[in-house]
């Protein structure tokens, strides 16, 4: 699927980069840009940053940058054509597409029949829920626990038949291909012989839809107490267990219209509190949640709680999240309810109300931790030895000092151990880390890579100004000012934005979209973003100044070298000779980037 180049330009134009990017990052409106915290990387102050004007974005923190298209390419981890397909239903632009690679024909292709084949395989489990004479005991199960057929018929729930070719029949009536088939997860290999047959059987069926209401995948639970409990699919070119979160699709606006989000562990538990009314959740289906996981969440929600089981497996399961949330500088709070309940037990049980008085009192991850670990050494002298051990780790990852030294008095109190005693045991922690970090293989800095050089900067603010006041481009092709150019790179990128013929206010736009390379449009972000002329400046005196400067000290460099070099000729120097040269290549290699 080839789009033309106008019809590309028509979605760029057409598309509200801050409306795309505020339904999965929130937003804050300062001057002419919009703020959040960056869904690319971990941060606790905003750095990513949307400019309307202009229609791109650009991170300071992990240089991530670009147009709408680049945006959602990279926040789905899809390709171009499926992000401008995307966008182009969104706007209603209709697209009339030329051919691609038979490679990527078939990678497009495989996953839009993934998606049919999961769609229609969650309409054969729902008839099989619903009509069908097996399904009876499903139905019967679902009733007994309180699942309404609202709720049954929003999530799409159903059930798999205990029989070894459901789907199987289905992928043959449908002709799917092999490949699909496999790449499905729905079914698997026979080994004795040619042949497939139903992953899931005799289970309650829960459509998982990604974050774009599609069916990635499907988990599914046993009505007795055979093994395994549940049972999710695999990892497909359609389902990555780390990017989705089973009920998101559904409670996205209600998180962050409230502002945090509950995260619990099963399909049930989640299904329980959105029927109940509490509908700002999401269940991590069995999986260990990851930062993709947390940062997808941080789009709708500034603050999070753990409501994970209050057995042995939901403690050891909400010790292993922490640090992933602490690490992602998230406002997290740990839910520990009664013994003997999870989420969906207590809200069938007390209600909406209650589960909500308990969440008000959730406890901070330390007091959690501290806690959990107290439960399980006592509060004897080795005890609490033991406990100290313990916390210096959590402690040593909270980067707000005052936040730690908050910690470290409680601590302190709660084991009655004098507070510079523990303070100093977080400060050993922090430096035997520091020291492994220091002397872990490639540690050390390039700092030929490292150091931007002078050249570099003035070369980049012209491009700046080119983008930003395209009408100096004319100065720039008068005085010649690229063959004074020393980088390479960004040599090759004025020339290509001095081919860009656009109106000024789209002029930005047009050439993002001229770049093919992701670091070159991250690049071009960069530098649009930079508009460092105030107001009162003089555009052409400036763009001129720089200019001027770039020619002035590349000429000066060269032709000293030069000189000097004639004159190693004239006095015979040849070894002189042959260092000014190493010098000169030496410069030309520095910039050639």
């Amino acid at each position: 699927m080839h789009i033309p180049e106008e019809k590309i330009s028509e979605i760029l134009n057409t598309s509200d980069i801050v409306e795309i990017i505020s339904e999965s990052v929130i937003l804050k409106n300062s001057g002419r840009n919009f703020f959040g915290l960056c869904p690319f990387h971990s941060e606790k102050t905003p750095s990513f940053s949307v400019n309307p004007g202009k229609q791109i974005f650009h991170c300071f923190g992990c240089s991530a940058g670009g147009n709408v298209i680049s945006y959602v390419m990279k926040y789905h981890g899809i390709t171009f054509p499926e992000a401008a397909k995307m966008l182009a239903q969104r706007y209603n632009i209709v697209i009339e597409t030329k051919d691609i690679s038979p490679a990527k024909r078939e990678q497009l292709n495989l996953k839009e029949n993934l998606f049919r084949l999961n769609k229609k395989v969650m309409e054969v489990y729902s008839s099989q829920l619903c009509t069908s004479a097996q399904g009876e005991a499903a139905r019967n199960y679902l009733k007994n626990r309180g699942t309404t057929d609202d709720i049954i018929q929003e999530f799409g729930l159903g059930f798999s038949p205990d029989a070894w070719e459901c789907v199987v029949n289905v992928l043959k009536k449908q002709k799917v291909l092999r490949k699909v088939a496999i790449q499905s997860g729905l079914v698997m290999e026979r080994k004795q012989s040619k042949g497939f047959y139903d992953r899931f059987r005799n289970r309650i069926m829960f459509p998982i839809f990604d974050i774009n209401m599609q069916v990635a995948g499907f988990g599914g639970r046993v009505m007795d107490d055979s093994m395994p409990k549940y049972m999710n699919s695999p990892e497909t070119p359609v389902y990555n267990k780390s990017r989705i979160l089973y009920g998101l699709h559904a409670s996205k606006q209600y998180c962050r219209q409230l502002g945090f989000v509950y995260i619990v562990e099963g399909y049930f538990d989640f299904l329980s509190l959105y029927q109940h009314g509490i509908k700002n959740a999401v269940a991590t289906s069995g999986t260990a949640l990851t930062s993709d996981h947390v940062r997808l969440l941080k789009g709708y929600a500034s603050k999070m709680v753990l409501v994970f089981d209050s057995d042995a497996a939901g403690i050891h399961a909400a010790k292993r999240s922490i640090k992933t949330f602490m690490q992602e500088g998230v406002d997290i709070r740990v839910l520990v309810l009664p013994e003997g309940n999870d989420p969906d037990s207590f809200v069938v049980k007390y209600g909406a109300d209650a589960f909500s008085e308990k969440a008000s009192k959730a406890k901070t991850v330390m007091q959690f931790l501290l806690q959990v670990s107290i439960d399980t050494h006592g509060l004897s002298v080795e005890g609490r030895m033991k406990i100290l051990d313990e916390m210096k780790e959590h402690l040593m990852l909270i980067h707000d000092g005052a936040l730690r030294s908050l910690y470290v008095k409680e601590l302190s109190e709660t084991l009655n151990i004098d507070e510079k005693a523990v303070l100093e045991k977080v400060r050993e922690q922090v430096v035997n880390q520091v020291a492994k970090k220091t002397f872990l293989p490639g540690s050390e800095k390039d700092d030929k890579n490292e150091k931007q050089l002078e050249s570099d900067r003035r070369e980049e603010q012209v491009i700046s100004m080119m983008l930003n006041y395209p009408e100096i481009i004319k100065e720039v092709e008068k005085t010649d000012t690229l063959d004074y150019f020393y980088s390479e790179k960004l040599k090759r990128i004025a020339k290509k934005i001095i081919m860009v013929d656009s109106p000024k206010d789209a002029f930005v736009t047009k050439v993002m979209a001229s770049m093919k390379k992701d670091e070159d449009q991250q690049l071009i972000a960069s530098l649009a973003m930079n508009d460092f002329l105030c107001e009162k400046e003089d555009i052409h005196e400036t763009a001129l100044s720089i200019i001027n400067r770039i020619i002035r000290v590349r000429t000066k460099q060269e032709n000293t070298l030069t000189s000097k070099i004639i004159s190693a000729e004239k006095g015979c120097n040849s070894e002189l000779m042959a260092l000014l040269k190493q010098k000169q290549d030496q410069i030309r290699q520095l910039h050639d980037r």
